[in-house]
């Protein structure tokens, strides 16, 4: 019985090897061959997130696009040309300049830079142009099926410092219906250009007996101030519900102008702050 059992167990294995033997190894010859050019950010699901600082009107910056030789030789060079895909909601010469439609890898090289001029200046931070490129011919190797497009999302915010913690403001306030309203308030900042102003009623919920802090959340966005949340306060302060619904900040005055709303008590308030 146990002869049986080895004699059965060597059967086994020599099959086994046998038809081992019978399959070629496809490692042993698979080898990367041909010549592509590929967008570098054409990998990314989402494009390229281009978040501009805008300190002046004037203002320009350079996005640089790397395109790669896929190969396993660097002997020619290759050109490729590109175009706008009809899709991009960036116009030429309004959101961006390209100095050519085309790029070269040299010969020897295996990386070459498309750059893209933003006009990062006429740019308004509540626009999000984006621009997308797609190759669309080459000389010297074949344009990738993956990786022949390339999309730059751009998206320009300003720098932000209208107050510091230490600052005092004069508020007033005019809610129609309920009048207006003076009061001393603290706007403190909350970084990513957000503030929060102590009572933005400036005193109208005092004047009826109740807390003067009613906080509420600002975003600046280039002297723009929206409305984010409120904070600690003890009546639904909420978004302004009737126009206007955003409000300014202008740095020569040091004045802030914000909107504001309590559907419960039907209060659509505007507040001017002024630094002290």
């Amino acid at each position: 019985m146990k002869f049986n059992k080895l004699y059965i167990f060597l059967a086994l294995l020599m099959t086994s090897m046998s038809m081992t033997a019978c399959f070629d190894d496809q490692g042993a010859d698979a080898t990367f061959s041909g010549d592509y050019v590929e967008f570098e950010d054409g990998r990314l699901p989402n494009g390229v997130n281009a978040t501009l600082v805008r300190a002046s009107s004037e203002q320009t910056d350079l996005i640089e696009l790397q395109v790669n030789r896929v190969s396993t030789s660097a002997n020619d060079e290759i050109s490729v040309t590109f175009e706008v895909d009809p899709s991009s909601t960036a116009v030429s010469g309004v959101h961006y300049t390209l100095a050519s439609n085309s790029v070269s890898v040299p010969a020897n090289e295996f990386v070459a830079t498309v750059p893209v001029t933003i006009l990062t200046g006429n740019i308004e931070p509540s626009e999000a142009p984006s621009l997308k490129l797609k190759m669309i011919s080459s000389t010297g190797a074949e344009i990738s099926t993956n990786y022949s497009e390339v999309e730059i999302n751009i998206q320009v915010v300003c720098p932000s410092d209208i107050s510091v913690a230490t600052d005092t403001w004069m508020a007033t306030c005019v809610a129609p219906g309920y009048g207006t309203f003076t009061a001393t308030v603290k706007v403190t900042p909350l970084g990513a250009g957000q503030y929060v102003i102590s009572d933005v009623s400036a005193g109208l919920y005092a004047g009826f007996g109740y807390s003067t802090t009613q906080e509420a959340i600002y975003a600046d966005n280039c002297g723009a101030l929206s409305f984010v949340a409120r904070r600690q306060a003890e009546f639904g302060i909420s978004a302004p519900t009737v126009d206007p619904t955003v409000g300014s900040f202008d740095a020569s005055t040091e004045t802030m102008v914000v909107y504001w709303s309590d559907p419960t008590n039907e209060i659509n308030g505007t507040t001017t702050l002024v630094k002290q």
